[in-house]
């Protein structure tokens, strides 16, 4: 009866990257939908203020470690470079001081590569900590 159907897996939620202060973030719907990729190449289209996430092999020239630790999946990947904070901060003209960024991907069809559309981004005021314990 079930001949010819496969099962298809359903994430919670969207496959989003967060950018702040702190560093670039990565959501497990990322991480998941793009199967876990252990290194991945960092890309970034200036004229339409976009970056990609791309997997690629470890010995690739610019690969970066992304993928490595199970048991820490449901907090997704995270990294901290100064470098490419201040460079998306300057394409963007952002405050990582006073605000923090969500933007949303999507998968290439091909499905090694996630797209971040800058332009799309939440922009959210960061909380004074005085504020929360208020």
């Amino acid at each position: 009866m079930l001949e010819g159907f496969s099962e298809v897996p359903i994430l919670q939620g969207s496959s989003f990257l967060s950018i702040s202060n702190v560093g670039l973030s990565f959501n497990k719907n990322v991480v998941k939908k793009m199967q876990k990729p252990e290194y991945i190449l960092l890309l970034c289209n200036e004229d339409k203020k976009q970056i990609a996430i791309q997997k690629c092999d470890k010995r690739r020239e610019n690969s970066i470690q992304f993928y490595h630790d199970e048991k820490n999946l449901k907090m997704g990947v995270k990294f901290s470079n100064r470098e490419v904070q201040q460079m998306i901060a300057e394409l963007m003209d952002w405050d990582f001081k006073e605000f923090n960024y969500r933007v949303d991907g999507f998968m290439s069809e091909d499905k090694t590569t996630m797209i971040f559309d800058l332009n799309s981004a939440k922009k959210s005021a960061k909380k004074n900590k005085r504020q929360k314990d208020v």
